[in-house]
């Protein structure tokens, strides 16, 4: 389920317990109610859970930020009002544990951890929300304490706590504004605070919101932050990394708790609803995104533009899974006795807290404008991956812009096979990437090999296309085939004096079947409706055909009797990848070209493939775009600087970033069985769509040269159909990531 792993650390496993045995029966009554929940901020207390971010030193547990984004994903399962609590107060904590002197630190950080501070944050105005800098609460010295006054809203804690961290202006005619702002720990007990009201909310009940009035309210010098004024605009900034990650793990934790709804009503029908599928690819996407943010962070990374993403990408996902939830359960979700209405009433709150998603848009475009520019492939960071992986991922990066992309877009209108790219990759081994070293190949893992099927999707989809139909046809040999064909074949095939391809069933041609049967000491294979990739440049297929009722896959060598190419198949995109519609008009297949029983991790790795090739399309589109964006003017400015176009920009980079980190975890599962299959469903199905939706909004973005020859994006969007037509829609897939979704909420389709 959803944190549960063997390296998570032991305080995921307890939250998940306090939160499954005491959180979760009282949340409905207590969010009716809007009460605020003593008993389980007691029991987080105990926990240490008010320190969780504090360091030992301080008395706090000094957790990572991951581990922390789990601890949060999993209260928000059982109840999001309750992270709420101590979410401000773990925000007000870090500004002074990042910004504060050590005097601070010593002394406000141990009350901090303790719960004994219970903290918040004053930010937000009546009429500045995410334009901080439009904030008119002041902060007049007088002697050796602060004078405060002005108006906070939404400040969570704001009754229940106890110690604020609040932003003033200390000098309200300093330009730019935000250098004479300054931030302060503010602690109840003083005349001139008041707190003016509760904030009824739609959802986020129990967890008391607050409007906060101060009038010459004291504050003492020392518990200015930091000790110098101006700086205050700063240090809020400072915890907005991590303040993003929080509101991801957030929406995490209820698009979580929507998943399991939505399986538990599964449980009454015959068969798992295929929305299921949907809630769950992005429940993980948004968990996949979330986690990387926030290892970057804890490995001190530069990670603004990566939180934004999860931020963005996870409450986004929250709202459509909570919906997709009410949508499954049809009239029963609408009942307040139930889980569903009340996910459905939350989720708006991280579309536009932290930031609404639309600000929060244009802050990512801004940063991919700033940190990328015009930097081929810079997007997919290669710093943090082994030193042979990533050496291998620069090669091929190097040979793709060198020569690969050049000549794609003449290889497309010419429908010429690209048999040069293909030759130059041979030369890197790659024909033989996945095989092993005893075979002749590189031995690549899974993700290696990801890695540098995105890197040939972003020059050439057609070739990436073509590599992957040969490897897969290895892949085969090396699973299914016999000890001599292994040895006769595959150092052919990964030197590329041979070269393979598969045989496939047209997708959407019902009725059409490959079947074999025995005859002789051989078999006979029938079928139509096939598709040879590459036709005319493979010197053997890969087929699979029924046997008496199991699947097994066989050899077929080009141009032998009874397999017969009968046309090319002319497609909208991968144009020269060599398609041909063929037949098998009873092929004899000698038992020495007979392998073994097909199995789906083979099914899986193909998937991956192509989904990492995918990825690299998008990735194409998405570089071309931003490139054009800035180039291009309209009204005077360049159009990248148009929220419009910033707002298509940040949709599609988030996008691709979480379809690779599908692709990724699919290419490292190494295990069998659901789980693979799932995560390869996931990562296939994504990453086509993502590539269809990157590959339009590129085409808007070039407005009408991007409807012409003239620019590679019309390319891109053709070559992406292939992608939509070959498995988004496919059912079967979809059926297998609802049922694995069911079985991971430990339920049983169709049980009475």
């Amino acid at each position: 389920m959803s944190t549960q792993a063997s390296d998570a650390h032991p305080i995921v496993a307890a939250v998940r317990r306090f939160v499954d045995k005491e959180v979760v029966p009282a949340a409905s009554a207590l969010e009716h109610e809007d009460a605020y929940p003593h008993e389980l901020v007691a029991r987080m207390r105990e926990m240490g859970l008010f320190g969780a971010l504090v360091p030992t030193g301080y008395g706090g547990l000094g957790l990572d930020v991951r581990t922390y984004a789990q601890v949060i994903e999993e209260i928000c399962r059982g109840f999001m009002s309750l992270a709420g609590v101590i979410n401000s107060h773990t925000m007000a904590a870090l500004i002074v544990l990042g910004n504060g002197s050590e005097e601070q630190k010593q002394r406000l950080l141990p009350r901090f951890a303790r719960g004994d501070a219970r903290g918040g944050l004053c930010l937000t105005e009546p009429h500045a929300g995410s334009d901080v800098q439009a904030i008119r609460t002041v902060a007049k010295r007088d002697g050796d304490r602060y004078l405060i006054s002005g108006s906070k809203m939404f400040v969570t804690n704001g009754r229940e706590g106890n110690t604020f961290a609040l932003l003033a202006l200390t000098n309200p005619a300093a330009s730019p504004r935000h250098t004479g702002m300054s931030c302060f720990i503010v602690e109840k007990g003083e005349p001139g605070l008041q707190v003016v009201k509760s904030i009824a909310k739609l959802g986020y009940k129990g967890v008391d919101t607050a409007e906060l009035y101060f009038d010459r309210f004291p504050c003492p010098a020392a518990n200015l932050v930091g000790g110098i004024e101006g700086r205050g605009f700063k240090h809020v900034l400072s915890g907005l990394e991590t303040g993003r990650i929080n509101i991801a793990a957030r929406a995490v934790g209820v698009a979580q708790a929507a998943l399991e709804e939505a399986a538990r009503a599964a449980v009454s029908v015959p068969e798992a609803p295929v929305a299921l599928a949907a809630i769950a690819l992005r429940v993980d996407g948004a968990r996949l995104l979330t986690y990387w943010a926030a290892g970057m962070k804890d490995r001190g990374e530069r990670c603004d533009l990566e939180a934004g993403m999860a931020k963005l990408y996870a409450s986004e996902s929250a709202q459509e899974a909570a919906t997709d939830a009410m949508r499954i359960l049809g009239g029963p979700g609408q009942a307040t006795a139930g889980v569903a209405e009340r996910l459905y009433r939350d989720t708006p709150l991280m579309v536009i807290g932290e930031g609404t998603n639309e600000i929060q848009r244009t802050i990512i475009a801004k940063n991919l404008l700033q940190r990328h520019g015009e930097r081929l492939g810079a997007l997919q960071t290669l710093e943090t991956e082994p030193e042979e992986r990533r050496l291998m991922a620069l090669a091929v990066r190097q040979l793709v812009e060198r020569e690969i992309a050049p000549v794609a877009a003449e290889d497309d209108r010419a429908k010429r096979f690209p048999a040069a790219s293909l030759e130059k990759l041979g030369e890197l081994g790659l024909f033989g990437a996945t095989l092993p070293p005893e075979a002749g190949g590189l031995g690549l893992d899974g993700v290696a090999y990801a890695l540098i099927a995105e890197e040939i999707g972003r020059g050439s989809a057609t070739v990436a296309a073509v590599l992957s139909s040969h490897l897969d046809a290895a892949e085969a040999i090396l699973r299914l085939g016999s000890v001599e064909q292994r040895k006769r074949l595959l150092p052919a095939l990964a030197s590329g004096k041979l070269r393979a391809g598969m045989l496939r069933r047209l997708g959407g041609t019902g009725g059409h079947e490959i079947s074999a049967v025995s005859h002789g000491d051989g078999f006979v294979i029938t079928g139509t409706g096939l598709i040879a990739s590459p036709g005319c440049h493979a010197d053997f297929f890969v087929v699979s055909a029924s046997v008496d009722g199991r699947t097994r896959a066989f050899i077929l060598e080009a141009g032998q009797p009874g397999f017969v190419l009968t046309e090319p198949f002319e497609t909208l995109g991968h144009r020269g990848a060599d398609l041909w519609h063929a037949e098998l008009r009873a092929a004899p297949v000698p038992v020495d070209r007979a392998l073994g029983a097909t199995i789906v991790a083979i099914h899986n790795a193909s998937r991956v493939r192509e989904a990492a090739g995918a990825v690299g399309l998008a990735q194409a589109a998405f570089e071309t775009a931003l490139r054009y964006s800035q180039q291009r003017s309209a009204f005077g400015v360049p159009i990248c600087q148009h929220q419009a176009i910033q707002l298509k920009l940040a949709d599609m980079a988030t996008a691709i970033a979480v379809s690779r980190l599908l692709t990724q975890r699919a290419a490292s599962t190494t295990s069998a069985g659901a789980a693979a299959a799932s995560h390869a469903g996931m990562a296939y199905l994504h990453a086509a769509e993502t590539a269809g939706m990157v590959t339009l909004e590129a085409m808007r973005i070039h407005g009408g040269y991007g409807y012409t020859a003239e620019f590679p994006v019309e390319r891109y969007y053709r070559d992406a159909a292939m992608l939509l037509a070959a498995g988004t829609g496919d059912e079967e897939m979809r059926r297998a990531i609802a049922l694995r979704a069911v079985a991971d909420s430990g339920l049983n389709v169709g049980a009475p």
